[in-house]
């Protein structure tokens, strides 16, 4: 009988090991693919555009705020104000 109790708990503990080791990798490999990649693409300046209505259409979660997509902007674009131009090319981050 004391043997019986003995092998229960055993499989108990085993069988409780893989539920957590698998759902520690399942969580694990969720993460893992929701990580989005982030590259750079061009796009034309409409007319009465902003960088504030182009980070309102095109910044993503992962930009952090509007304020951090538009320095961003700027920065790989080299703009050392807010002015943008109609018709102008305007480099910014995305995410996929």
């Amino acid at each position: 009988m004391k043997k019986a109790k003995t092998l229960i708990i055993s499989a108990m503990f085993i069988i409780m090991t893989f539920v957590i080791l698998f759902g520690i990798s399942s969580k694990n490999t969720a993460n893992a693919s929701s990580t989005k990649q982030k590259y750079y693409t061009s796009i034309s300046i409409d007319d009465n555009d902003t960088l504030w209505t182009i980070a309102e259409r095109y910044a993503a979660p992962e930009s952090g705020s509007y304020n951090d997509f538009i320095e961003e902007v700027k920065a790989i674009n080299n703009l050392c104000g807010d002015r943008i131009n109609y018709g102008e090319a305007l480099v910014i981050p995305q995410y996929k």
